[in-house]
């Protein structure tokens, strides 16, 4: 099968750049080994949850124009965060938004001329017994947030991160990102892009202006382009000929993360009230519990609360069975609220448990920034031959990291390479 550009992965970046390629009048295939289009943007059933639960990506982070834009053209709705809760030190407090923002790190950080670990960083300059209060939040802030290790993401990120006024912004969507994806595939048949699900690519063979893709299932494709777009980890996984060392290990270097995310269903809002506070309003609720972090769908009355737990903890919970993880999630939210195990199991009617690192195809959740990060972006941004690129949240260059608009933006800019040839 012939086709002009052939892309592997029906992610974000991979159904932008589809869509972006195929407009222009190019012949687009996607192979998909997965059996649903979205990749790390995963909608779970309505029947269970009673509206489209996300698996995976759930908001927007920063200015993200490129989402907007896109969401604002398929019609979706944004809605944000109204009230934000802690129980850090055993007693919830509302409107409180935990930040790390302190500004004897913030100085020493813009001081800095070489960039280094964030857990070098603190032994360095934040070593005394003092400062062990703003490690820990720094550490808890980049493990939720980044899903990072300390002792491999970058001290410039944490810099950036924490200067950038608008990296704190997020939005929600009402319909979630499943309508996105139904937006994109309602325009992938009017532009006549060719999706192949069920397709795991195994070889993919560069001869000067063309390449041969081969699949577990046998079938060879070739295209003038190829884009891949899998996650950094599965990169390696694929034979390809000449061989990348230098991608190969590019990739390598960069942060990839692991989550562990938790949906419970339940019959009654038994958190309204709890502790006899009003928690009608709540929305994220951080906690010290194995679980920390939960929120709910709040402005929609939706009985759903989801657990969140990322970076070198999520990993080692990596293979725990789901009945485990359910008693620990019960008990986590049993010692926020002060409400028994007994009654919050009497009230469950669902539960969804997504350990992404253990997905064979995404071997973790996303990416962030190491010291090594920046120099990666710029190998992996180079094609090879000007036949094959790479495409993908870790390698945007003009977004975060980690992020749909960051696989959106990374979509974009490798349809408009091809397209400027």
């Amino acid at each position: 099968m012939e086709t002009d550009v052939l892309i592997v992965g029906v992610g974000a970046a991979g159904l932008m750049a589809a869509r972006e390629l195929a407009t222009a009048g190019k012949k687009v295939t996607i192979l998909e080994a997965r059996d649903r289009i979205g990749g790390r943007i995963y909608p779970l059933s309505e029947k269970d949850f009673g509206y489209s639960a996300q698996g995976g990506a759930e908001f927007m982070h920063g200015d993200a124009p490129i989402s907007h834009a896109l969401l604002t053209e398929a019609g979706l709705t944004f809605t944000h965060p109204i009230e934000w809760w802690s129980v850090l030190d055993g007693e919830p407090r509302v409107n409180e938004t935990i930040s790390p923002h302190d500004p004897i790190l913030e100085a020493k950080l813009l001081e800095l001329t070489e960039d280094m670990t964030v857990a070098e960083f603190f032994d360095r300059f934040f070593n005394d017994t003092k400062y062990d209060a703003l490690r820990k939040l720094i550490y808890r802030r980049l493990e939720g947030y980044s899903a990072a290790d300390p002792s491999k993401s970058s001290a410039f990120a944490l810099r950036d991160e924490l200067t950038d006024e608008h990296a704190w912004k997020q939005n929600n969507l009402k319909e979630s990102y499943s309508k996105l994806l139904s937006f994109f595939e309602a325009e992938a048949a009017q532009l006549g892009i060719d999706i192949l699900l069920s397709k795991v690519v195994t070889d993919i063979h560069v001869s000067g202006n063309e390449a041969y893709i081969k699949t577990a299932d046998g079938p060879v494709y070739t295209a003038k382009k190829v884009i891949v777009t899998v996650p950094l980890p599965i990169i390696k996984t694929l034979h390809i000929t000449p061989p990348i060392p230098d991608k190969i290990k590019a990739a390598a270097s960069m942060g990839y993360g692991s989550v562990l995310k938790i949906l419970l269903r339940f019959k009654t809002k038994w958190w309204a009230g709890a502790l006899e506070q009003n928690f009608e309003r709540m929305f994220y609720m951080f906690s010290y519990e194995a679980i920390p972090t939960w929120w709910t769908q709040y402005p929609e009355t939706y009985i759903t609360l989801t657990g969140w737990l990322a970076g070198p903890k999520a990993e080692a919970l990596a293979d725990t069975s789901d009945a485990e993880l359910q008693k620990i999630a019960l008990s986590s939210l049993s010692n926020i609220f002060k409400v028994s195990i007994e009654q919050l199991e009497g009230e469950l009617v669902a539960a969804k448990f997504v350990n992404w690192s253990k997905d064979p195809y995404a071997r973790g959740a996303y990416s962030y920034s190491t010291p090594e990060s920046d120099a990666a972006r710029i190998e992996l941004n180079k094609p090879v031959e000007d036949t094959l690129y790479f495409a993908g949240e870790a390698i945007s260059q003009t977004a975060e990291s980690g992020t749909v608009e960051a696989a959106l933006s990374s979509g974009l800019e490798t349809a408009h390479k091809i397209l400027g040839q």
